[in-house]
């Protein structure tokens, strides 16, 4: 298959970009600036933009079979960075007529999410609300852009991300996990690429967590 990845320069999207190309799929990675992604791959194309353009953005998406995204702010980043360059991919997609998109969020950043979790954690995860109130901010945003986009999309909310090697087994789908729990940037990649593989949680969200 054919995958574009936005943030492919984050450690999830170099995850995402590692196991794509160890599984036989073509990826182009989309960055502000080539020298961000800091390998060469048989079957990896970097691709230079703005993702707020969208004459950019459809470049990248045009033919291709799903896309995904793992935009995060860093240092000086705009503060609707997800928000503004989620909706430019998803007009770019619809332009284009690729319809699978995959995007990882944040934990709790939708009311439906957050509907599916017991008092205690949905107090901790307002907690968290007030404390990154930009970032909580910006994924809400991005998460309705993508609810309501018409297409094929599956929303990734993980808990705590970590750097650890995969397990290669984890939990995923509506429940209430433990407000301990964590998760591989390893083992989301693999499960937003198995979600495209074999078409699951489509236009649905998942928890994800060891």
């Amino acid at each position: 298959m054919k995958f574009t990845i936005f943030g492919a320069s984050g450690g999830t999207g170099l995850q995402l970009i590692d196991q794509a190309i160890n599984k036989g799929h073509t990826v182009k990675s989309f960055v502000r600036a080539a020298d961000r992604i800091p390998f060469t791959r048989e079957g990896l194309t970097v691709v230079e933009g703005n993702v707020f353009s969208e004459e950019d953005v459809g470049s990248a998406v045009e033919g291709q079979d799903a896309v995904f995204v793992a935009l995060g702010a860093t240092a000086g980043s705009p503060s609707d960075l997800c928000f503004r360059g989620t909706h430019s991919i998803v007009n770019a997609m619809r332009r284009h007529k690729v319809k699978r998109l995959v995007v990882l969020t944040g934990f709790g950043t939708s009311r439906e999410s957050r509907n599916q979790l017991g008092i205690g954690m949905r107090m901790i995860v307002k907690l968290v609300s007030l404390i990154t109130f930009r970032e909580f901010y910006d994924k809400e945003r991005q998460d309705g852009i993508v609810r309501k986009s018409g297409l094929d999309w599956t929303i990734v909310q993980p808990s705590r991300l970590t750097n650890e090697p995969g397990k290669g087994q984890y939990k995923h789908g509506a429940f209430t996990p433990s407000m301990l729990a964590k998760i591989s940037r390893d083992d989301v990649a693999r499960f937003m690429i198995d979600s495209v593989e074999h078409a699951r949680y489509i236009k649905q969200s998942s928890f994800i967590h060891d």
